[in-house]
């Protein structure tokens, strides 16, 4: 990814954090905009990547509306061969469907994170991915 558009992504993402720190909703749904405008405009570009999609879904409130957007995401990863990202967006979307009370999904969509991460180098994301796992058989 070049450095301008995850610098954008960031900053963005931390203006949404800091509104909703202060519990700003304006400003929090008008950086929530800027974010999809963002994803709008750099969709099926040479710009589009699957953490501007993920940053989305993150921040959407509708649980519904956030697993469709977290499927761009994951569509997004799959195309351009990024399994660091798929990886990422089958693990938030596992942990979206334990918001929904949805275990079973939730442990497909980990297993899946799980299996990704398999070919990634990044190895805190999958020890949180095998954490969650765990807690989700535990429970």
């Amino acid at each position: 990814m070049k450095a301008p558009l995850y610098n954008d992504i960031l900053a963005i993402c931390q203006e949404i954090a800091n509104a909703s720190e202060t519990d700003n909703d304006e400003l929090r749904l008008a950086s929530c905009k800027k974010l999809q405008v963002l994803c709008a405009t750099n969709q099926n570009s040479p710009k589009d990547h699957p953490l501007q999609w993920e940053a989305l879904a993150d921040f959407t409130e509708d649980g519904e509306q956030a697993m469709d957007i977290y499927e761009v995401a994951l569509a997004t990863a799959e195309k351009l061969t990024l399994p660091t990202f798929t990886a990422s967006a089958y693990l938030a979307m596992a942990q979206r469907q334990v918001e929904f009370e949805e275990k079973e999904q939730a442990l497909v969509f980990a297993n899946q994170a799980n299996e990704a991460a398999q070919n990634i180098d990044s190895e805190e994301l999958k020890t949180e991915i095998t954490e969650f796992l765990v807690q989700l058989t535990q429970d």
